[in-house]
């Protein structure tokens, strides 16, 4: 014969499932253990670039092992294309590194840019490249990290094509037009704290 579960077991579950659901940080917050996702805005650079705003996409998930996971997915943008993705940091002194990857400053401060009508100091992360299909579609994951403790401010950004601050890019700086951003338009930020 079947017994139905106590209210009691059943709170103690649900309270389990409440706490395995998120992430404490050094600051005693909260950080939702599910991925966030935010949508492509035309760039700060190229306002033409086709893409389909509604499908397209950054999804994202920062780890207590001080690690970003980021899935850029494109829709609808250039059939045939490279598009270089990362972030933008906004910021005074850049930090060294970001995880794994080199920050590109001007010399150890940031670089400042008027975009949209709005003047910020940014430093450039490259993390890699998507490449669209036949029909503009195409996606790039990356795991970031262990990432140095701090708070973060940046914007993502796809590039239009691919070698922007890299060895073996073009070196014409065509390469390092913004075609996509998120969240947008230019200043406007996505937070993290790394524990």
């Amino acid at each position: 014969m079947f017994r139905q579960p106590s209210l009691y077991i059943l709170f103690l579950l649900a309270a389990a499932l409440c706490i395995a659901g998120a992430q404490t940080q050094n600051d005693g917050s909260f950080a939702p253990a599910a991925s966030s996702k935010q949508f492509w805005q035309a760039g700060w650079d190229n306002f033409g670039e086709p893409i389909n705003l509604n499908s397209s996409n950054i999804v994202w998930s920062l780890s207590n092992a001080r690690k970003l996971t980021v899935t850029f997915n494109l829709v609808g943008a250039t059939p045939n294309k490279l598009y270089q993705v990362g972030i933008h940091i906004f910021c005074e002194t850049p930090p060294p590194a970001f995880g794994q990857f080199f920050v590109t400053s001007n010399g150890g401060t940031c670089i400042q840019l008027t975009r949209q009508g709005v003047t910020k100091k940014v430093a450039a992360v490259e993390f890699g490249v998507v490449m669209t299909d036949t029909h503009g579609k195409g996606s790039f994951k990356v795991v970031v990290g262990p990432i140095a403790s701090g708070k973060y401010d940046f914007e993502f950004t796809a590039r239009d094509g691919a070698g922007c601050n890299l060895i073996g890019g073009a070196g014409n700086g065509t390469d390092c037009f913004a075609d996509f951003q998120s969240p947008g338009p230019f200043g406007t930020v996505t937070t993290i704290t790394v524990p």
